[in-house]
Order: C-alpha cells, then structure tokens, then sequence
C-alpha cells in the first residue's frame, strides 16, 4: 500500500502541477484534457489501494462500484495517458497534410485498443469475477508494445524536417522515448499475471504502470518549466554580477508553438545577456 500510495501520489502531483501551470498561462490544450480524465481516474485507483479497508467492504453498494470501476479505471489511465503524450504531435504537423492523418490514424488505433481491453475487462467481471487470466495479460502486453513503440517512432517521423539543435533534439527523443518504460513494467506485470495473478508483487507492479504512464505524460511541460526556470535565473544572476560579455546555453523544449514548414522550420530564438534557445507557445515566465 505504501509503495502504490507513493507512486499513485506522485503521478496525482505532477498532473496537478502541469493542470495548473496550464491553466495559470492560458495554454490548456486537448492533451491537458486528457491528462484531467487520467487525474480523475488515478484517484479512483488510489481509492482502490485501500479497497480491503472496512468503509469498502462494509458498504455493499460502495464495494460493487468499485469491484466495477477499478478494472476500468486502471486501463483507463494508462490509455488517456497515452492520449495526452501523442495529441502535441498534431501542433506541429501541417492541417491538411498527409503526416496529420498518419498522427489521427495512430489516435484511433489507441481508442480501438483501449476500446477492446475495457471490454475485455468488463466481460471478465461479468462471467468469471474480475479474475485476470492469461487471455487479458498477454492483450495488455502486446497492446503495451505496439502503442508504446508507435509513441517513439510517430514523434520521430514528424520531427525528422524540423531543424533542432542536437540538445533540443535529444531532449524530445528522451520525452517520447521514455515510453517505453512503460513496456518495461508491463512485461514482468503480464508475466506474473500468468503465474501469481493475485500475488502481492503483481498487485504492485499493477498500481505502478498507469503512474508511470501519467508521469511521463508530464514530462515535457514540466521539463520545459524546469529549463524555463533555470534560464529565468541564469540571465538575473548575470545582470546582477554586470557579466554582459558572458553567454551561457540552455534548452528549453516545448511542442505548443513549434511551428513545421516543408523546406524550412522555425525555432523561436531569445538572446539575452544568456543565449537560450526555446521552442513553446508559453513564453518567457
């Protein structure tokens, strides 16, 4: 419970963070929504970690809501996750282009998946109590696979034309690559699922792999907030110290304004006392 309540906080405090620093700079967006249906649903699994605590079972009609909701609520986080890592793709894909589509095509085929495993779910509530057997756990795991390296290959397709200096292409390569972490917990999760599906170990790794999913979802606003801040300080303490003839470098990456064009793109460049190179819609803080 410890272990489920630390991660399911963390994935509760980062979306907070990034929900408000949204709001508070008017660049609220679909994938914001979608990290919100996910908030939503990681607060119903944490309600879960304590489902053996007397509030649950002594109340039938509590107990049924959430014998129904946790299935659900589990994959649904992970999904809408998903969702809020791969919608900044279509800010910088061309509207009436063909690499759009590809972005929309990738989209559907999440909500055809996650369609399919709540359905999956809820038949297994439904005639065999909610029992997970190997059907579900190899279904998650080549659904895992298959979304998490179309998260990783997508971004890189659509960035391939977009001129970034090597740190800032690195930072976006890290952002959607670490998706794959997800697969990295659904491998040992989907295998303990197969031979200790009501162990304690599996039980863990069930609770961690959706907070991984909302954490990583967060990543890239709360990286770009990061650097944002670190530049913010670097140029005061070098107007403090009079250092006018000193630069200093950072990167501060974000897909909300980064603009694509098909011979030339445009990153948008602030040189102050320090050199720093941004991409984002939300402007200096």
């Amino acid at each position: 419970k410890v272990v489920a309540c630390i991660f399911h906080g963390s994935a509760i405090a980062t979306t907070c963070f990034r929900l408000g620093y949204r709001l508070c700079t008017s660049t609220f967006w679909w994938e914001d929504a979608w990290a919100a249906i996910a908030l939503a649903l990681d607060i119903v699994c944490l309600f879960g970690v304590w489902g053996e605590a007397p509030m649950f079972n002594d109340d039938p009609s509590v107990y049924t809501a959430m014998f129904w909701l946790l299935p659900i609520a589990f994959t649904s986080v992970l999904w809408a996750a998903r969702m809020s890592i791969i919608y900044p793709i279509l800010r910088v894909t061309d509207p009436r282009g063909p690499i759009r589509r590809i972005v929309y095509a990738v989209i559907s085929s999440f909500a055809v998946m996650w369609t399919a495993l709540v359905i999956q779910k809820v038949l297994a509530c439904v005639y065999h109590g909610c029992y997970i057997g190997s059907d579900i756990a190899v279904a998650d795991l080549v659904t895992d696979a298959v979304s998490d390296l179309m998260l990783v290959i997508t971004p890189m397709y659509v960035l391939r034309d977009i001129r970034l200096i090597r740190p800032q292409r690195i930072l976006v390569t890290c952002v959607f690559c670490a998706s794959l972490l997800i697969t990295a917990v659904s491998i040992p999760l989907s295998t303990l699922l197969l031979i200790a599906p009501k162990s304690k170990t599996a039980l863990i790794f069930g609770h961690v792999k959706p907070t991984i999913a909302l954490v990583i979802a967060n990543l890239l606003v709360i990286v770009s907030f990061v650097y944002r801040c670190m530049r913010y300080f670097k140029v005061n303490r070098l107007n403090r110290t009079g250092a006018s003839g000193a630069a200093e470098f950072s990167t501060c990456v974000d897909l909300d304004h980064l603009t694509v064009d098909r011979h030339w793109s445009i990153a948008q460049t602030s040189t102050t006392t320090a050199t720093c190179t941004m991409i984002s819609t939300q402007g200096h803080p």
